[in-house]
């Protein structure tokens, strides 16, 4: 009995059962991460931040930390789910690096929850520092515990309807944003929902140009926007829009604040029962005068 319990308490066993925590949280915590994503992504696009602009990139992303959360918790190919884990959260770590230097204010990994750049970097470092020190030993490649086979079958179920759902979606529309819009019953929507205007100083203006597309089969007439100190949406308002039809409108920002990242948004008001407001975002940087 004793030397059971010696052989159960030595550093190779510690270091096996610290590997095998490390890939459970690890595992548990890119699939929380892809659900805040998918959540934000269904219910207000509009909270991610430039680097999560794009449907496309979002949508991946989320497959991927489902795919490789799973991966991890399943217990299958330890020694491979290890070396795609350390590569992955290499790659957030200079991601969240590069939004942090950027000034960003959230990294957007979260979705809806706001976390500094800076907080995640310290998070995906600190992966990466517990995945090299507690690597899984050569013969752990198995098939997964008892325990966690009906959860692994539920979420690789969930993960193909995932990529399906999404693939058929994409062939079904001209593009992501469209199938979101369809799939979020939106009735007017602007494109870009999120517009990159780059850096300027304190004061300096710039133009978006904003597509406006009508899917309701009704006749729709924005007749307003807003008019602030660092946006002015309204002056080539009003506009009426057919069934299917896509107008522009030109929208006026300024750069104001302190020297960082930003990200603010815009209203346009409609004669749409259903929808009377349309929101749409701008992003950028205020460069400290020379």
């Amino acid at each position: 009995m004793l030397h059971l319990v010696h052989r159960f308490d030595t550093p190779r066993f510690a270091g096996l059962r610290a590997a095998r925590l490390v890939r459970v949280a690890l595992g548990l915590f890119l699939l929380v991460a892809a659900g805040l994503k998918a959540h934000s992504l269904a219910t207000d696009p509009l909270s991610q931040d430039a680097f999560f602009a794009s449907p496309r990139l979002l949508i991946a992303v989320i497959e991927v930390e489902i795919v490789l959360g799973l991966w991890l918790l399943s217990g299958w190919f330890v020694r491979a789910a290890w070396v795609m884990a350390l590569g992955f959260f290499g790659l957030l770590a200079g991601a969240s690096l590069y939004l942090a230097l950027a000034g960003q204010r959230s990294c957007g990994c979260f979705g809806q929850v706001t976390v500094s750049p800076w907080v995640t970097f310290g998070l995906d470092v600190g992966a990466v520092v517990a995945l090299a020190l507690w690597r899984p030993a050569y013969a752990v490649d198995g098939p997964p515990v008892a325990w966690i086979q009906p959860l692994l079958k539920i979420g690789t179920g969930a993960a193909v309807l995932l990529a399906l759902t999404s693939g058929a979606f994409l062939l079904a529309f001209a593009s992501p944003a469209e199938a979101l819009a369809w799939l979020r019953g939106e009735a007017i929507t602007a494109e870009p929902a999120v517009s990159d205007v780059g850096k300027g100083l304190p004061g300096e203006a710039r133009v978006l140009r904003i597509r406006l597309s009508n899917r309701t089969p009704r006749l729709v007439r924005v007749v307003g926007g807003t008019t602030s100190c660092s946006c002015v949406a309204s002056r080539d308002l009003p506009l009426t829009l057919a069934y299917g039809e896509t107008g522009s409108i030109n929208v006026v920002v300024k750069f104001v604040g302190s020297p960082g990242r930003f990200q603010r948004h815009f209203v346009l008001l409609t004669d749409d029962e259903q929808q009377p407001e349309v929101v749409a975002r701008f992003s950028g940087q205020v460069i400290a005068p020379p």
